[in-house]
């Protein structure tokens, strides 16, 4: 019976821990509504007539300036010393500057939350307001080269902090905590102020989450997603082979590769490439009024010329299934007359993962599960025109 009641308390708190994991608003926007999946919060209600069109996982939103937004009622999410705040945000430049969130009664009134968008340096603007002297004020640069920025709001007591893309761009120490919480409904979009002395927000907006925690290093990682980049890794291929080039998944309008030497097809992100010597490709991504470029370089390798040590394997990956250096493998194969082995240890020498296939790739997950990141060892012992070689070397996890 003792040992009973150990597994019901086990699984309780297993189902609770699960529970609190989740998010307390919780928009996709993948049915083109905002229905809220998130356990604490009604569904948010849509103004004006916003479009629905392709975002990062199924669909988004796209507002025009107007009166379009989603309000959600309050959460209480604010009234907690602890929450933070996940969105994607595609803003269309060139169009001025115009408000992303709000949570404010009035346009008039000091207390509240606002997120605005400054079209001149490509920035966002924060403020938490109590009154005149409790008030803290945050500006982000966002980067250039992408089109879609995932944006985390982090508040834990007096610490606020902001993260642009995975990174921690912005933290502030306001030495007391800021009582914003009030009546008003959470606003994407618009709010008190649009359309009399601010703009409705003219750009796109995705998975739009509000947590009653601080996430972790993995959950802010796993969050991410990759857009408007090659997922085909650098490589290396024999003199008259070809590589066949894929992109992301995303809502790329028109590509254009450069230099066209070698590209089957020149307008087409998934296409392949046969160059005939050593060549970087970069790759234009058009997205509405949004253009970025990535690149892929492809290394030819004479084989009158390529050694049995050449042996080439990347020094890093990151493994969280976004299309972009997932798995880790050997990069040239073709110098491979037989894989003997390939192994890879942690820092401790238990071995991760063994193969003697080489077209075999590591996922980074020992017995199914991801591993921490760090430095991980790897040993391969193959054989090159009849004779032995071994290649040792590091590898870095990144999540």
């Amino acid at each position: 019976m003792r040992y009973l009641s150990t597994i019901i308390l086990a699984l309780a708190l297993s189902v609770g821990h699960i529970v609190a994991q989740a998010p307390i608003v919780n928009l996709s926007f993948n049915d083109c509504d905002a229905t809220n999946t998130g356990p604490q919060s009604p569904d948010g209600e849509i103004f004006g007539n916003p479009d629905c069109v392709c975002g990062l996982s199924g669909q988004s939103f796209s507002f025009n300036g107007g009166e379009d937004a989603i309000a959600i009622e309050d959460t209480a999410a604010f009234d907690l010393l602890t929450f933070s705040i996940s969105f994607f945000f595609f803003p269309e430049r060139g169009e001025g500057d115009f408000t992303v969130l709000t949570h404010q009664e009035e346009c008039n009134t000091l207390i509240g939350f606002n997120v605005l968008y400054r079209d001149a340096d490509h920035s966002l603007e924060l403020e938490f307001t109590r009154d005149l002297g409790r008030r803290v004020v945050m500006n982000v640069d966002l980067p250039e080269n992408q089109c879609w920025h995932h944006i985390i709001i982090e508040r834990s007591g007096s610490r606020h902090t902001v993260f642009v893309d995975g990174e921690d761009v912005a933290e502030v120490n306001s030495g007391g905590l800021i009582e914003f919480a009030n009546e008003a409904p959470i606003v994407i979009g618009g709010g008190p102020c649009v359309p009399n002395f601010q703009s409705g927000m003219r750009g796109k907006i995705d998975e739009f989450r509000i947590y009653d925690r601080i996430l972790n290093q993995q959950e802010k990682f796993n969050l991410q997603r990759a857009t408007n980049r090659i997922a085909t890794q650098d490589t290396v291929i024999l003199l008259g082979a070809g590589v066949n080039i894929r992109v992301t998944d995303d809502c790329t309008d028109s590509y254009f590769w450069n230099p066209t030497r070698g590209v089957e097809s020149i307008t087409e992100g998934n296409t392949r490439i046969e160059p005939e010597e050593t060549t970087i490709y970069f790759l234009e991504f058009a997205e509405g009024n949004c253009t970025v470029t990535d690149s892929v370089r492809i290394v030819v390798a004479d084989p009158d010329v390529v050694t049995c040590e050449d042996l080439a394997l990347p020094n890093a990956f990151s493994p969280n299934s976004d299309g972009l250096n997932d798995q880790f493998f050997i990069s040239n194969p073709f110098i491979v007359e037989e894989l003997k082995s390939f192994e890879i240890f942690d820092r401790n020498g238990a071995t991760m993962f063994r193969t003697v296939n080489i077209g075999d790739a590591w996922d980074g997950n020992f017995r199914g599960e991801p591993v921490a990141p760090g430095v991980y060892l790897y040993k391969v012992e193959y054989r090159c025109d009849g004779e032995i070689y071994l290649k040792t070397g590091q590898v870095s996890i990144l999540r």
